[in-house]
Formats: structure tokens, C-alpha cells, sequence
């Protein structure tokens, strides 16, 4: 009997061909600058923290990261297919440089107006450096140079902001007072949507709630009763600003951690 024919071995190009097919079923999705959290807010990944952009017809932005991060928000924006002078408000969390380090570099590229608490507008104002967030006396002294290094420069305040003020933003922002971490941190809340962006009011690692670290917060006191007043809003969606989002449930967990927190 005669022996069946073998196929023929396929060539270069035609494996090359394989390859490059199997490669396109099985590549990770690209990397993106904006992640949806839900429609109309997006995270954006900066240096040192992460924004937000909540898209409307007018843009806002939360926070601005580390110095260096303006590029990044830009990309963000170009993704979603918005251009820099569509964002109208830039609005502040707190003073530490992984917030507010990119605000310099951003109002140079885009219209918007920027606002911060009347307790920290002083420090993004000020050509002085930014105080230094360590709390440990001899972290401080340590990190000092790198701090000075890369400090951001004076920024402008256009809006001070205050408990209660409110914005248009994704169907109304709220602004909510939360000292603790530093004196004029806020949370912004935004009734209409179910959504509390937190900043470093508090943390979330491993699936719990925690208070702030202690490496950077002025006054552990006041970050447990700050803690307890976000308590009392409701929402379903809570976002940080160093961790991913409680998506659904989350005014619950919250007032779960709240009870645990003693008077400090």
C-alpha cells in the first residue's frame, strides 16, 4: 500500500500569519487613560492619585496628581474624545502635592475656573512651598529636599470653597467639609447620582474601610468625625482617590465603619 501524502508544511509567512491571529484573540485590551466608573464620571490614573472628570457639557475636574500629571489628563480627555477648553471648573481636595501638583501645568492648557477650600486656598495660592504632609518629625526632615524638589509653584484660586457650596456638575455637586487629613480637606457629594468622592478622607484596602493614614493626616481626631458626618449622606457609588470605587452598597459599609470609630 502506498503511504498517504503528507500535508504540506506550511510556510514562513503562513505561520507568521497563525501567529499574528492568535496574538490579536488573546492580547490584553489597550491601556486607557479614562476609566468609566459610571456614565458621565471617569477615573483618570495621574501621578501619585487619581482625577476624576465628570463630563457634561462642561467638563470638571477633580484634582490634578503629582507634578507632571497634566499630560496624562489631556491624554484622558483626547480618548474621550473632548478637547482642553472644554473643562469649565477644576475643583481641589486638599493642598498634598499628588492632588494639586499638576494644577500649575494644567491652567496653562484650559479655561476653567478652580476651586478650593478657604483653609487651603492660602497654600495653592503661595509661591512659598507646600507644608510638608509628613507627619513623623523625622520623615519630614528625610523627605524635605525631594518635597522642595518637587513642589508645584503657585497655582490660582478662582472659587473658595465652603461646607454647602454646590456646582452644577453631574446633576449637582455638594461640597462636604471633611477635616481630619488636613484642615480644609473636602468630599463632594453629588445627591442626584449616588456618588461621594472622598479624596484621602479615608482608605480601602483588602475590601475594608480604613481612616486615613497616619503617615499624612493632621488630626487622626477629626478624620473619625468627619468619618461618622459622611456617614449620614446617602450614596451607592464611593470613589478614592488612591483606590478603585465601592460600586454599589456603599453608604452602608460606610456607616458600618463609622460605628466602630470611637471618640478620639
Amino acid at each position: 500500500m502506498s503511504r498517504p501524502a503528507r500535508a504540506p508544511r506550511p510556510t514562513l509567512q503562513e505561520r507568521w500569519a497563525e501567529v499574528q491571529e492568535r496574538w490579536e484573540e488573546k492580547k490584553p485590551a489597550p491601556f486607557r487613560s479614562a476609566i468609566e466608573v459610571l456614565p458621565g464620571l471617569y477615573q483618570v490614573r495621574t501621578r501619585g492619585s487619581k482625577a476624576y472628570l465628570i463630563l457634561d457639557d462642561e467638563i470638571t475636574l477633580i484634582d490634578t496628581g503629582s507634578v507632571g500629571s497634566g499630560v496624562r489628563v489631556l491624554k484622558a480627555l483626547e480618548e474621550l474624545g473632548r478637547s482642553p477648553g472644554d473643562i469649565k471648573h477644576i475643583v481641589i481636595s486638599h493642598y498634598h502635592m499628588d492632588h494639586v501638583g499638576g494644577l500649575p501645568e494644567i491652567q496653562e492648557y484650559v479655561p476653567a475656573r478652580t476651586g478650593v477650600h478657604l483653609m487651603e486656598a492660602p497654600h495653592v495660592e503661595s509661591d512659598v512651598p507646600l507644608p510638608n504632609p509628613f507627619q513623623h518629625p523625622l520623615l519630614a526632615k528625610i523627605c524635605e529636599p525631594y518635597l522642595r524638589w518637587n513642589d508645584p509653584g503657585a497655582a490660582k484660586v478662582d472659587v473658595v470653597l465652603n461646607d454647602g457650596d454646590e456646582l452644577p456638575a453631574l446633576g449637582g455637586m455638594r461640597i462636604v467639609h471633611a477635616p481630619g487629613h488636613t484642615a480644609g480637606s473636602i468630599s463632594l457629594h453629588f445627591p442626584n447620582r449616588g456618588v461621594l468622592l472622598v479624596g484621602d478622607a479615608m482608605q480601602y484596602k483588602f475590601g475594608r474601610l480604613m481612616l486615613p493614614s497616619r503617615l499624612f493626616t493632621e488630626d487622626m481626631g477629626e478624620a473619625a468625625a468627619s468619618i461618622r458626618k459622611l456617614a449620614a449622606l446617602d450614596f451607592e457609588t464611593l470613589c478614592f482617590s488612591h483606590f478603585r470605587p465601592i460600586l454599589t452598597g456603599a453608604d452602608e459599609k460606610v456607616r458600618d465603619f463609622a460605628r466602630t470609630l470611637k471618640d478620639r
